[in-house]
């Protein structure tokens, strides 16, 4: 090989060589300055602190109802006997809806009439009973007429007594004669047989009169005489009186004297004899106690008898109310939705007879969870989205929170009461939802719920750029009000401070 063509090799090699390290070295230097780049940093979305108000609702389903709804049913039993309402129809407070037959509830109050009037008999006689039975005459004891352990009433004769220490005359009048004395008279009788006077009493006028034989027409007057020690049975003598005007009445002929009308005590009270006191041939006075009254029982019988009475009374006063109830009158205003009677027919027990609805104004009643209920409170704003109307809302406020709640599936929700004030579009029944706002602040720091993350009460985090780096970094704020869209931030954050939205 010549030389020129080595030559011309050599060169070949050194720049193929030359090429081959200049191409390396650039590769090798391209990836060092790759690996000493910093990776590239992920990027979030962001907020801003901004100002604005917070509102924190409950969430509740619910109805619609009507303003009032009463269900009729009559106070008292029987057939229907005029129907004077339609479905349909509206009826004002008060007006008759149908009457009812009463006849068996006006039957039940004559008999209650009569047990009233019983039962204040019996509480008379036991509010009249006496401790003791008193004698009301002078005279000797001719028979006892009771013992120990008998039942007396008022009419009872307990013992009969003659007075011998007086005797009687009959004398015999005309009429018209008879007509000139009155009981109670002081009257003179001449004795005949010893020619001089006694003084007497008319005990008893005989004004019918009767014929005798001899004398025709003839009426008794009776003359009971203080017996003094001259006079006796079976003398003789003659009644006579002089009036004012010198005028002198005698009997029509002498009459002998007797012995006076054998006399009766009686009880004058109700009980059972507990003692006697007298024994035969005794001789007794005026107010002489004669027998002692068993009262053991009397005070618990006397407040029985009271007790029946006023239950009696009761019942009475509430048979004048069913009967006053024989006209059934609408409770409210309204229309009636509803009508299960018929003229003739007996209202079924088991539904209403009548169902009024007054729809001129109705509510929403919100079906609120237990345990969101201790949140709820009188006058809180409410949102009402009635599903016929979609996302219209309907604004009011809580006017009634239930004290008991009733149990659904194992849970138990209360009936929140919410006043509409726009409420002429809807109907009973429709149903809906709502949101009810607990708790509400305006002109506040905050942000979206979703840029908080809440460790506890009045506590969160929030994810910034680290200075330098731009890294997030967490950052401890504090809260306040937690609403459906925003979160109050109440400290470490200024307004308009950004925040990295991480869990976006």
């Amino acid at each position: 090989m010549n030389k020129k063509k080595w030559i011309i090799l050599a060169a070949v090699v050194v720049v193929l060589g030359g090429g081959g390290y200049y191409g390396y070295t650039s590769w090798k230097a391209k990836d060092v300055a790759a690996e000493e780049q910093p990776p590239e940093q992920p990027s979030f979305p962001t907020a801003t602190v901004d100002v604005g108000e917070v509102k924190k609702t409950i969430f509740s389903s619910g109805s619609v109802e009507a303003k009032a709804r009463e269900e009729v049913k009559p106070e008292i039993s029987g057939k229907v006997e005029r129907l004077l309402v339609k479905e349909g129809q509206s009826v004002k407070k008060g007006d008759v809806l149908f009457t009812v037959d009463s006849t068996d509830a006006q039957l039940e109050m004559q008999k209650q009439e009569l047990s009233i009037l019983r039962a204040k008999k019996e509480l008379d006689e036991l509010k009249n009973k006496k401790d003791w039975i008193l004698s009301d005459k002078i005279g000797k004891i001719k028979e006892v007429m009771v013992k120990e352990g008998d039942t007396v009433t008022p009419d009872s004769v307990v013992a009969k007594l003659t007075n011998t220490d007086y005797l009687k005359i009959t004398g015999k009048f005309s009429a018209y004669e008879a007509e000139q004395f009155r009981v109670g008279q002081k009257v003179k009788i001449f004795i005949t047989a010893s020619l001089y006077y006694v003084d007497g009493t008319i005990t008893k006028i005989d004004l019918i009169g009767q014929k005798e034989k001899g004398v025709g027409g003839v009426h008794n007057v009776e003359v009971l005489v203080k017996k003094p020690g001259a006079l006796y049975v079976g003398d003789m003598g003659v009644v006579q009186f002089t009036d004012a005007k010198g005028v002198l009445y005698a009997s029509q002929m002498a009459t002998p004297f007797e012995l006076p009308d054998e006399m009766e005590i009686l009880a004058g009270t109700h009980g059972k004899i507990g003692k006697v006191e007298i024994e035969k041939d005794d001789e007794i006075k005026t107010r002489q106690q004669l027998f002692k009254m068993d009262m053991t029982a009397s005070d618990l019988e006397l407040r029985e008898k009271e007790l029946a009475l006023k239950e009696s009374l009761l019942t009475m006063e509430q048979k004048k109310r069913e009967i006053s109830k024989k006209q059934v009158e609408a409770p409210i205003n309204g229309v009636i939705t509803k009508l299960n009677v018929k003229e003739g027919e007996t209202p079924s027990s088991g539904e209403p007879a009548v169902v009024i609805m007054d729809a001129t104004s109705v509510y929403f009643m919100a079906a609120v969870d237990e345990i969101d209920i201790p949140a709820i409170k009188m006058g809180q704003s409410v949102d009402v989205y009635v599903t016929a109307f979609g996302n219209r809302p309907f604004k009011g406020k809580v006017i009634e929170i239930p004290k008991e709640g009733t149990k659904e599936d194992k849970a138990v929700r209360f009936a929140v009461k919410v006043e509409l004030s726009e409420t002429s579009e809807m109907k009973h029944g429709m149903t809906g939802d709502c949101d009810i706002y607990v708790e509400q602040k305006d002109n506040v720091k905050r942000l979206p719920l979703n840029a908080v993350e809440v460790m506890e009460e009045g506590k969160g985090t929030v994810m910034i750029k680290a200075q330098g780096t731009g890294e997030p970094t967490p950052k401890e704020v504090e809260i306040g009000v937690e609403g459906t869209e925003f979160i109050e931030i109440k400290g470490g954050l200024e307004e308009g401070a950004e925040v990295l939205m991480t869990n976006a």
